[in-house]
Parts: C-alpha cells; structure tokens; sequence
C-alpha cells in the first residue's frame, strides 16, 4: 500500500461527499481511505458507510474520544501506507494531488513531508486574515523557506501533507494536549531535522468557513500558538547556542512582553529589549533598532505583530549582515 489517507470526520455532512469524491478520483490509484468517525451525530456516519460499499479501498474507522488529534492517532494505528496523507471533511484534493506528492518524495528521499499549494475560497464575510496567511503560506517552497518560518505560524496546511509512515516511528504522532497538533507535530519534527518542502501547484481547495476548528476550537487560539512555539524555540536555542548567546526581543508592547514571559517560563533569560522607537521595558536593558549586535552576537527574537511588518523587520535586520534562523528569527 503506497497512501494511507486520514480523514477526520465529526459532522461534516454537507461537505463529506465531496471531500471523499475527490480522493476516489484521484490518478494514482494505490491508497486507501481511512475516514475516522469522530462521534458525529448527523448523517455523516452514513455518507463513508455508503462509500465503503462502493469502493473497498475506503474504510470507515470509529473513534469516540473528541478531538482531532485522538482520530488522527487512530487513523494512523490503523493505516498500512508507506506515506501517510491528509485530508479535511471540508476540503477537495485536486485530482493529481497524490501522484505528484508521491513522485516528489519517491525522488526526494531527503525530504520527510510535502505540502503543496492551496486554492483559498471561503464563505465568511470577514475573510481578509486567512487569505493573507494562505498567501503567505503558498509563498513558502523550500526546505529552508519552511526551516526559518516555522516559527511565525504554521508554514505548510495540514490537509495538503504527505509524509513518510516511519516519521511516526521515529518522533511520535499528534500532541493530544491543548495545542495546535499539526503546528506543534512540525516544530517537533524540524526540531529533529526532517525538511519539509511544498509543491508550486496548488492541488488543494482549502474551504474555510464559519465553522471550522482553527477559527473555533480553543486549540488554535493565539495563546495556544505561543505556548507551544515558546516551547520549540526554547528547546532550538538552547541546542544551538550552548554559549548562551544573548537574547534581544524585538517589540515593546504590552503583547510582546506577554510573549516574552513565556520563553522565560520556559527557561530563557532575556538580555534586552529593542525597538523603532525608544521603550524602556523594567528590568532590562533597551538597544536602539540601528545599534543592534551584529553577525553572531545576539540572536534577535521579533514578537511584532502588524499584517506585513515581519518582512520589512526581516528586510532590515537583513541589510545589517544579520541572517535569519542563525542571529534573527521572526516569531509573530
């Protein structure tokens, strides 16, 4: 078996049929459907029952414990692929989606996971912040693109990856703690090097609507995020500068400074603070923007928030010789 598919599935009877539809159409013919029932109590159960008559290679797996990542770590018991991929109840996989995904990494053996890029279509009316973060999303290719911002936000969607089964294996599956499990599942994972890449097709439709978990569910609320990226972050530095280099946050803000105070609940000690504008922050040191430590003195954490601000920060720590994932990293 080349593909296992996990598909979650918790009242989603609108879309299911659809979603299903597209992985039954896809060209690469070697994978199976594993659509996990996570307690739905509207006529979704009856969709994959009906499916699973029709094609045997869709199998309808039942998992009582709410929560995605307790299905997610069902599907995967259960799934026999060489690669394991993902799918959402409201998604369509575009009909070549697995063939390239499968070709990509069966010719790129350094490569753990792929995602690919994703066509953005939504029915909320306020949608302007999830398009940005989809275009930002779609920009991320490389490896090393994927590597430095993984800190920013989630680089690559869920519901596009396909990643080699023995990645399981090796670092453990889905965080079912009060997190965002697929963040938090690839900061565990680049942590331990696996480089993940993304496909410039997009070969996915990403339907975002009114309803769906990551504008819903507490697991993906802003402090959830940075809890868990404090997490990461805390754990790359102390690997990697064991000469403890000096920490510089970038931003004074109230915002900022509660960041800030969960790296160092985490165990990181914080040398200053630095901004456009002068900010005494108590107990710490302040360093104007353009006096600012050059190559391989400081590593400069940015907590700036603003849509957009994060490239001109990353523009300008850039233009003093300062390279980003070694002196600088964006985590906003």
């Amino acid at each position: 078996m080349a593909v296992s598919v996990l598909l979650p599935v918790r009242n989603a009877v609108k879309t299911l049929d659809a979603a299903i539809a597209s992985i039954a159409s896809q060209t690469h013919a070697e994978w199976e459907l594993l659509v996990i029932d996570n307690a739905s109590s509207d006529g979704s159960t009856l969709i994959a029952k009906a499916w699973t008559e029709r094609d045997p290679r869709i199998i309808l797996i039942e998992e009582p414990n709410i929560g995605i990542a307790h299905t997610l770590n069902t599907g995967l018991q259960h799934a026999r692929g060489t690669y394991i991929a993902r799918m959402d109840a409201d998604d369509i996989s575009h009909p070549e989606r697995l063939a390239k995904q499968v070709d990509f990494l069966d010719a790129h053996p350094e490569i753990g996971v792929v995602g690919t890029r994703t066509r953005f279509e939504t029915s909320v009316e306020k949608s302007s912040g999830m398009a940005w973060f989809v275009n930002w999303q779609n920009v991320i290719v490389s490896p090393r693109d994927h590597y430095v911002k993984r800190f920013v936000d989630a680089p690559l969607a869920h519901p596009t990856v396909l990643f080699r089964r023995e990645l399981i294996d090796h670092h453990g599956a889905y965080d079912t703690g009060p997190l965002p499990e697929d963040h938090e599942l690839w900061l565990r994972w680049m942590h331990y090097s696996v480089r993940f890449a993304k496909l410039p097709e997009e070969l996915l439709t990403w339907n975002d609507h009114s309803q769906r978990l990551s504008r819903t569910h507490a697991n993906y609320s802003v402090d959830a995020f940075f809890s868990t990226k404090a997490k990461w972050i805390s754990a790359w530095y102390q690997r990697k500068f064991d000469d403890g280099r000096p920490i510089i946050i970038a931003g004074t803000s109230t915002l900022c400074r509660d960041r800030t105070r969960l790296l160092e609940v985490e165990g990181l000690r914080i040398n200053a603070f630095t901004d456009v504008r002068r900010r005494e922050v108590a107990g710490y040191r302040f360093i104007p923007h353009d006096e600012l430590p050059g190559p391989g003195e400081a590593l400069v954490i940015s907590f700036i928030s603003q849509r957009g601000t994060g490239d001109r920060i990353a523009e300008f720590l850039a233009s003093r010789g300062l390279i980003e994932g070694e002196d600088f990293i964006l985590a906003a």
